[in-house]
């Protein structure tokens, strides 16, 4: 007995999208779905681009002038490779998998929730059609998702930083376990507190390049792709999915590479440098200059654009996979 054909991805496309009451609030068991979707395409993305992450963090503890050679992608991946191994490129991998999770779980995942909501508070005024409805979605969204996220944020850049004494975490619970020692031993009326403000350390960077980057990212995208389609540019499909992310990318790279310069330089200070995001930008901009904001923009680009190309796509194909319409 022969079996039966699978429709093609287009025709079951096309079913989600008959059957999707649009525009509308989703039932409470697709908003769940949404939010695996989008942290499974995350956490996709996220072991492709990896490399680029780790060599990007790498350029951003740099404090050499900009510009200078050494400073450059390729300098540093191939230093890598030849002083620490292949290996190297990707560190903080377990990290980064469970910052995926639940960063841009929340930040995707619960975006539309929140446009829903907030369409029915506002009774309509913001529309769905509008920029204003999609920028306060990201807003709330984005902000919860970094603050969660930020002790995950934290051990992963840890542990794609240099470390020319040697590596001081074996695996990413121990890097946990040693960051909140660290926390603790600062502060021995508060071990707890201590431990935990460490892991929370540089939260407001993580929170503002959080709603910065998703802003100029998912409600770019949202925006792009819902353009296209009302003026008969493009139809839904993967053709679409690829365009509008390509355009996210881009205006998220350009936007949060600044914070999250910031974001890098405060997670990795042991010695309390800085007394927080402010003033180690101010100290950025006064010691290095105001493209110190922009090292490694290069691989921030090539990260984030590719990142953004691959968590929309998988974001997509998934939600069709589970039976839910496209965002």
């Amino acid at each position: 007995m022969s079996a039966v054909p699978m429709a093609p991805i287009d025709e079951q496309l096309d079913v989600v999208l008959h059957n999707q009451q649009q525009p509308g609030p989703a039932a409470t068991g697709e908003y769940g779905l949404k939010f695996l979707a989008a942290a499974f395409g995350a956490m996709t993305a996220s072991g492709v681009t990896n490399p680029f992450d780790i060599i990007k963090v790498r350029q951003q503890l740099r404090t050499q002038k900009p510009g200078a050679t050494h400073n450059a992608f390729w300098a540093i991946g191939t230093q890598m490779v030849r002083n620490e191994g292949v290996l190297s490129l990707g560190g903080g991998f377990g990290a980064s998998m469970m910052r995926e999770f639940v960063y841009s779980g929340i930040r995707m995942g619960t975006y539309e929730f929140f446009k829903d909501k907030l369409h029915s508070a506002t009774n309509g005024t913001l529309s769905r059609e509008g920029v204003s409805l999609k920028v306060a979605a990201a807003t709330i969204s984005a902000a919860i998702g970094s603050s969660v996220a930020n002790p995950a944020d934290v051990i992963k850049v840890r542990m794609q930083a240099y470390y020319p004494e040697g590596k001081p975490y074996r695996h990413t619970p121990h890097a946990f376990v040693s960051v909140f020692k660290e926390g603790s031993v600062r502060r021995p009326d508060a071990p707890i507190l201590g431990g935990l403000k460490t892991l929370y350390r540089g939260v407001e960077a993580t929170t503002i390049r959080g709603v910065i980057l998703t802003v100029s990212q998912v409600a770019s995208y949202d925006h792009v792709k819902q353009t296209l389609k009302s003026r008969g540019i493009m139809r839904e499909g993967a053709g679409l999915h690829f365009t509008s992310s390509l355009f996210a990318g881009f205006f998220c790279s350009v936007t949060s590479s600044p914070v999250d310069v910031v974001k890098v330089r405060l997670m990795t200070d042991k010695h309390h440098q800085f007394k927080g995001a402010l003033d180690c930008a101010r100290q950025v901009l006064l010691h290095e200059g105001p493209m110190a904001f922009y090292k490694g923009f290069s691989m921030c680009w090539g990260r984030l654009g590719t990142h953004t190309i691959v968590s929309f796509l998988v974001f997509e194909r998934l939600r069709l996979l589970f039976g839910v319409g496209p965002l």
